[in-house]
């Protein structure tokens, strides 16, 4: 895969990126940082760069666990619903069979 060379600009500071993700989207997650930093710095002035970006960091984790529970979540109920379904065609696939049965007696 091609690895792209990116700069991203956040909080004033440059960070030379290598990904193989495309440079666009890095470039946005870059832009969409910087944005939520400049927010956080903005309604908390008496916090430094790198206490707003602990606290954007802690939001970010806190976002993606909940995520991942929510996607678990989502896992299990389809796994259920893919049993339950199952569950019904075999029930009907039976019923099926008993009504033949009962047609040629």
């Amino acid at each position: 895969m091609t690895k792209n060379k990116i700069k991203l600009l956040i909080g004033g500071a440059e960070y030379p990126i290598i990904t193989e993700d495309d440079a666009g989207y890095v470039e946005e997650l870059g832009a969409e940082l910087d944005a939520a930093l400049k927010r956080t710095l903005s309604e908390n002035r008496n916090i430094s760069t790198t206490q707003a970006a602990v606290l954007l960091a802690l939001e970010y984790a806190d976002n993606y666990k909940k995520a991942v529970i929510s996607a678990d979540n989502l896992r299990s109920q389809i796994k259920d619903y893919l049993d339950d379904a199952s569950s019904a065609k075999s029930k009907a696939d039976w019923a099926r069979h008993e009504a033949e049965n009962a047609k040629r007696e």
